[in-house]
């Protein structure tokens, strides 16, 4: 008898920790949305990833206060093989990070407005589209005031681009 209430018991808890993550990545756009006094935009389709880590980056000496970043499934940056996912960094009127630096790819649309495309690539050296897969994908683009910033690592173009087509306003 011992056993079964164990097993329920850890089964509750598998539960409870699915239910805290769910609410947790929740919590931060909410929050993020009441700090920053610009429009902001989450994925609503994540392609199972869950939310892995967010939070906020100043701008020293800039305009802007913070811009935001999140990150969904093991992503961790670019260059990386032991990840998968992407990550997203916005901000208004500046994303308080520096990418990378990549190879462009041309433009793609995205809800409506132009998106540079690049795969990520060590200088001097040309990546060819199909290295984004491996190396990850660069989306840069601006909705509204906000601009957005769209990282991946281990996914095909298609996955990235389902993604960043999600983006909704929180709010």
């Amino acid at each position: 008898m011992r056993g079964r209430t164990l097993v329920a018991f850890l089964a509750a808890v598998a539960v409870s920790l699915a239910v805290l993550t769910a609410a947790s990545a929740s919590d931060f756009w909410s929050g993020a949305n009441a700090r920053l006094s610009y429009s902001i935009y989450k994925p609503t389709a994540t392609l199972g990833y869950k939310i892995s880590s967010a939070g906020f980056q100043p701008c020293p000496g800039g305009k802007s206060k913070a811009s935001l970043y999140a990150t969904y499934g093991t992503y961790k940056g670019v260059l990386l093989s032991k990840t998968t996912g992407f990550g997203i960094f916005e901000g208004s009127p500046a994303i308080c990070s520096d990418p990378a630096e990549s190879t462009p790819h041309g433009m793609r649309v995205i809800g409506g407005v132009k998106a540079s495309l690049g795969v990520y690539c060590d200088p001097p050296e040309n990546c060819s589209l199909a290295q984004g897969v491996k190396n990850g994908y660069i989306l840069r683009w601006k909705r509204g005031g906000t601009r957005i910033q769209m990282d991946s690592a281990h996914l095909t173009l298609a996955q990235l681009l389902t993604v960043a087509k999600s983006l909704q306003p929180v709010g």
